[in-house]
């Protein structure tokens, strides 16, 4: 009898006109600044990034050597060293580069018009101008550089991390650090 009751003071509390509150957006919605939406990879982009994850989890820097040959005139370093040797480098200084690239592929991209066509990058940070660094671009970057580099930036620092470009005929352009 005792559940009997409960049931039926249930029902009636349901009829007794209790509407569900009205659909509201939450509070500060409006304020929350969200990194830039990303358009769908292109197949060969999206390959491209698939091979990196790869090489990333089970490769080493003279596979990541390998993929950069295939492309013409890619960009690892300025200082002239083939990208075996600065890769091999950057590990012995504790820097895995396929860590770094696995580190980057986490983040937004973003995408630039160029001549050649359209050039995703990694992370989508690294193309902003020191007065477009919104506070989610600042959270991300504080992320991934350490707290108070977005002030840097700001300022018109250099970035200091790493940047990674694919053409989108998935061609792996550049994996470069302090590119600025």
């Amino acid at each position: 009898m005792r559940a009997f009751c409960v049931l039926v003071w249930v029902v009636a509390l349901a009829a007794s006109g209790c509407d569900a509150p009205p659909a509201t957006r939450p509070i500060g919605a409006a304020e929350i600044d969200l990194p830039p939406a990303q358009e769908p990879l292109p197949e060969a982009v999206a390959e491209t990034v698939r091979q990196l994850r790869v090489i990333a989890a089970i490769g080493t820097y003279r596979d990541m050597a390998a993929l950069a040959d295939a492309t013409p005139g890619f960009r690892s370093n300025n200082a002239g060293m083939s990208h075996r040797d600065y890769w091999y480098l950057k590990m012995r200084a504790g820097d895995w580069p396929m860590a770094q690239a696995e580190k980057l592929l986490g983040y937004r991209y973003a995408v630039a018009d160029t001549r050649q066509g359209k050039v995703f990058i990694w992370p989508w940070m690294a193309t902003l101008k020191s007065s477009a660094i919104s506070p989610a671009a600042e959270r991300d970057i504080s992320q991934l550089l350490g707290e108070g580099q977005a002030e840097v930036l700001r300022r018109g620092g250099v970035w200091p991390g790493y940047v990674l470009g694919i053409a989108e005929d998935g061609a792996w352009l550049y994996f470069v650090s302090g590119s600025g």
